[in-house]
């Protein structure tokens, strides 16, 4: 029994052997495992979460890329042109608006460029002379003895004086306008001239009258700076005229371009014309008067056919870089993280649905939907193009084939146009009914004086106006005046010009048409709506008198109003916004002064749609960057459990070890008492050991 008894007492004891510090570990091991495990699997999930939403966005952005081609107008209307190989016209470039067709032209003049040079000069730091040169833009006959200034052309006026009175100088300060007129000084072995060559085109031509400064030589002096004058005036026998002849030379008279297009004759001062077909650039070459160049312009087909079928690629390729996040993967064994996500769930299932439906707003037409071109949905969400209808649908039906992709507005009526849309508005029909029509405001004259008729030479005469037009207001208006005006329209064209080209008007972006009407003259704002008016508050004694503008403010313009499916809507001059809130909101309607009523539609096409979706998916406070903030706040609080649980299992581990010290002293005391008992029953006589 003695030895029994101190085994027990030396495998408890401090010197049992018993490894405190092992169960310890062990205990706090077991304590923290499934814990620790809850918490690392919620962390690797939501981190492997973050991860595929990643690549979701990401891959959804390659896919938005794809639309997007297909959104822009590029993607589906450009047009293709064939031409004759002809060295007289080219094709330069084609624009999405312009109208398949035929055009034949045939180029019988060129535009070109008036050329002056100056009298010769042996240095270009050769004294000019000071004083004031003013450029005029017009039309010389032939021979150049009679100039027609064009009075919609604004007079430049260059000023030389000691800081710039050098040959060099006066060309840098004609080029630093940047008015048109190109300076350069060219040497033809010795000596210097300065060469001006003007913008292409017969009313683009040059008339140079110099002013020279007090003190400086006149005319009649051969180092002034008349020697750069070029116009059709008479210098007077006392030589005091600011006013000069034509010391320059003219090398080259300007000229308008001259062809037909389709028979049409048509005129136009530049070589690259850009205005005559809408769309379409041409570049006049030389002329070759009898020459047909004829430019077929057709819808290129072909490269809308290929950026469909770019976006059936895309949008494949797009599942199969998405599918790893949703599905079961085998050789890790685990399913998607976003596989029960809804929020990513949603994003195919949403696109699947623009995918298998109807086009919003596509009433008209034969195809409303992708299945309508053979473009079919397989069971595993890819797409398929079934080629013989994807081609007649190109082939046969084009245009309704942009309306299905592409974005589309249409108006029953011309005097009701939509110029936008917003990403709020609703595609569909609209009623549209105007209330009140919009007007600009005008300034009507009284009556042209008695004496004025026309042909009417105005010799003599001062006519001044100052205007406040839409609230802005101009400097002294000059009309020209010392010359005959063959018609009422001609010195309506006159008076247009000058308002048009006032500084303080310019700098505003106002403007006015001036007309004729009976009797009077009208000064029309540019702009509808009710803060349009024109007013006079100056006028020179002849132009009330002869010209009836006697100072007195106009009538203002009215703002336009209509409803929108029964509902009033807001205008602003001529643009009608249907009311916040309604399903046409973000519609801008322009309308026409003869507009009464029409029905408007917007369809944003299968792109448009497809491209909303993406883009609210993905923009920096869409739906899936939400999520993203979430998880990542939900990393945080993992951070908070992991610190959560290391203060628990830290005081467990305390705890533990705090019930170990303790049982170490009562098995250190029982030790103590096991030794003495041993002693003591050592030395009883009943149970001490025989000698």
């Amino acid at each position: 029994m003695a030895a029994i008894d101190n085994n027990i007492i030396q495998s408890l004891g401090a010197g049992s052997g018993i490894d405190t510090s092992g169960i310890v570990k062990q205990l706090v091991e077991i304590e923290r495992a499934a814990p620790q495990q809850r918490i690392d699997d919620r962390k690797e999930l939501t981190e492997t979460q973050i991860s595929d939403f990643g690549l979701l966005k990401s891959s959804l952005a390659t896919l938005q890329s794809a639309v997007s081609t297909l959104s822009e107008k590029e993607g589906l209307y450009s047009k293709t042109a064939s031409f004759t190989d002809s060295d007289a016209l080219v094709p330069k470039e084609l624009g999405t608006d312009v109208l398949p067709g035929t055009y034949n032209f045939v180029v019988n003049e060129v535009a070109q460029s008036q050329t002056l040079s100056s009298p010769t000069f042996s240095s270009i730091l050769d004294p000019v002379g000071e004083g004031e040169l003013t450029i005029r833009f017009g039309s010389w006959n032939d021979g150049a003895t009679a100039f027609t200034e064009d009075l919609d052309s604004t007079a430049q006026t260059i000023t030389i004086d000691s800081s710039n009175n050098t040959l060099k100088g006066l060309r840098d300060a004609i080029n630093a306008g940047d008015f048109g007129v190109q300076a350069s000084i060219v040497n033809d072995g010795s000596t210097f001239r300065l060469l001006l060559t003007a913008e292409s085109g017969e009313q683009n031509q040059l008339e140079i009258t110099v002013a020279e400064s007090s003190g400086t030589p006149t005319n009649d002096d051969a180092d002034g700076l008349s020697r750069f004058a070029f116009n059709d005036d008479d210098i007077p026998a006392d030589g005091a005229d600011t006013e000069h002849t034509q010391q320059m030379t003219q090398y080259q008279a300007g000229r308008d371009a001259s062809f037909t297009i389709n028979g049409l004759p048509i005129n136009r001062s530049s070589n690259t014309v850009d205005d005559v077909v809408d769309g379409l650039t041409v570049e006049l070459l030389q002329a070759s008067p009898g020459e047909t160049v004829t430019v077929t312009v057709s819808d290129d087909k072909t490269f809308a056919e290929q950026n469909v079928r770019d976006f059936v690629e895309a949008y494949n390729n797009f599942l199969d870089e998405v599918d790893s996040v949703f599905k079961y993967n085998e050789e890790t064994e685990k399913e998607g993280s976003l596989k029960n996500d809804s929020l990513a769930k949603s994003v195919l299932s949403r696109m699947r649905t623009i995918i298998g439906s109807a086009i919003p707003g596509l009433s008209e037409g034969n195809y409303t939907a992708l299945t309508n071109v053979g473009i079919r949905t397989n069971l595993d969400g890819s797409l398929t193009i079934k080629e013989e209808e994807f081609r007649n649908a190109f082939n046969d039906n084009f245009e309704d084939v942009q309306k299905l992709f592409g974005s589309h507005t249409s108006s029953t009526v011309s005097d009701i146009n939509v110029n936008s849309f917003g990403s709020q508005t609703v595609p569909g029909s609209y009623d549209v009914v105007i209330t009140t029509k919009p007007q600009k405001g005008y300034y009507a004259a009284q009556p042209l004086d008695a004496g004025v008729t026309f042909p009417f030479d105005t010799t003599g005469k001062t006519y001044t106006l100052e205007l406040t037009v839409n609230g802005e207001v101009s400097g002294v208006i000059t009309i020209p005046t010392d010359t005959t005006y063959n018609t009422e329209e001609e010195f309506a064209a006159a008076m247009q010009s000058v308002i048009n080209s006032d500084s303080n008007l310019k700098a505003k972006g106002v403007s006015v048409t001036v007309n004729y009407d009976t009797d009077h003259f009208e000064i029309l704002s540019s702009k509808y709506g009710a803060n349009s008016v024109v007013s006079v508050s100056g006028a020179s004694a002849d132009s009330i008198v002869d010209l009836g503008m006697t100072i007195a403010n106009g009538t203002n313009g009215v703002d336009v109003a209509g409803l929108v499916n029964g509902v009033a809507g807001f205008g602003l001059g001529n643009v009608l916004l249907p009311k916040l809130g309604q399903d046409a909101e973000g519609l801008t309607m322009l309308v026409g002064e003869n507009a009464t009523s029409g029905t408007v539609s917007f369809s944003r096409g299968f792109s448009g749609e497809l491209d909303t979706l993406i883009d609210d998916f993905l923009k920096s406070s869409g739906l899936l960057s939400q999520r993203e903030q979430v998880l990542e706040a939900r990393l945080e609080t993992f951070d908070e459990d992991q610190e959560a649980l290391d203060r628990r299992i830290s005081a467990y581990e305390e705890r533990l070890i705090r019930q170990f010290i303790a049982m170490e002293n009562i098995l250190s005391g029982l030790n103590s008492s096991g030794s003495f008992l041993e002693n003591l029953i050592d030395t009883l006589p009943f149970t001490a050991g025989n000698d």
